[in-house]
């Protein structure tokens, strides 16, 4: 009888033991990167990134929307990070739009960037 690899994936919320994984012969594998694909025309390989502050000081976690300028459509919508900064990928290189960040304590009006061109 031939030797039969078995492979499984497992994906979740949870952390494997990789030690339990190696002593049944399993084979860890990183999973291949995952590859963008532009859908329409308002997506790309282009990107806006930016920071939200407070006072001059990084200030998180904030939403962050993307629009597009021309017709107000709301592209991506995210929350800055720990150090306040945000990113938007998969953007149309050009797509002239404008990002608007909310205050989560609802103490300040919202503060928008108009006319941000992704690069």
């Amino acid at each position: 009888m031939s030797n039969l690899v078995i492979k499984r994936a497992f994906f979740g919320g949870y952390i494997p033991d990789f030690h339990k994984l190696a002593e049944k012969k399993y084979s860890i594998q990183p999973l291949p990167k995952p590859r963008m694909m532009a859908v329409n025309t308002d997506q790309g390989f282009g990107q806006i990134r930016g920071s939200t502050k407070k006072f001059g000081a990084n200030y998180s976690p904030v939403p962050v929307c993307c629009f597009k300028r021309s017709n107000r459509q709301l592209l991506w919508e995210t929350t800055s990070k720990l150090d306040g900064s945000y990113a938007f990928k998969n953007i149309a290189i050009g797509l002239e739009c404008f990002v608007v960040a909310f205050d989560p304590n609802q103490e300040y009006n919202a503060v928008i960037s108009d006319k941000v061109v992704a690069k």
